[in-house]
């Protein structure tokens, strides 16, 4: 079987960001990948929401003077890495919706994201453990 490389519509992969806006939890914070912040548009202010019932958190976009909005992301071209947030009291409400939260180890959410609400949501009960990539080796 021969392929016809001038029919072969090839678009380049960006390497810098992940798949699935996903956020990882550890003892200290959290981190937001890239793609949470590409899927919001580099917001400069959030609320960050939550539904304890249905142990759902989310980043909702939102304008600097709406009710207990926090800064967030620096432009598009400023922002070149992943965001962290060491902030105790997000900590606490996104451990307590982990089921089985074991503050050793380090989780990972997949988020899903609402375009139109500009809002980004994070089911806990889906948390995974992930390993730390130094020790990621088996031992």
């Amino acid at each position: 079987m021969a392929i016809n490389f001038k029919e072969i519509n090839l678009s380049v992969i960006d390497i810098t960001t992940n798949a699935a806006p996903d956020i990882f939890i550890n003892q200290k914070g959290i981190t937001f990948t890239k793609r949470v912040l590409e899927d919001l548009n580099y917001p400069q202010n959030v609320q960050y929401c939550m539904d304890a019932e249905k142990k759902v958190f989310a980043i909702r976009v939102c304008k600097s003077n709406e009710a207990k909005a926090t800064a967030f992301s620096k432009p598009r071209g400023e922002q070149t890495a992943t965001l962290s947030c060491n902030n105790k009291n997000i900590h606490d409400v996104i451990t307590h919706m982990i089921p089985g939260y074991d503050s050793t180890k380090r989780y990972k959410v997949s988020g899903y994201l609402d375009a139109e609400s500009r809002v980004l949501y994070f089911d806990m009960t889906e948390a995974e453990v992930s390993m730390f990539r130094a020790s990621d080796k088996a031992e």
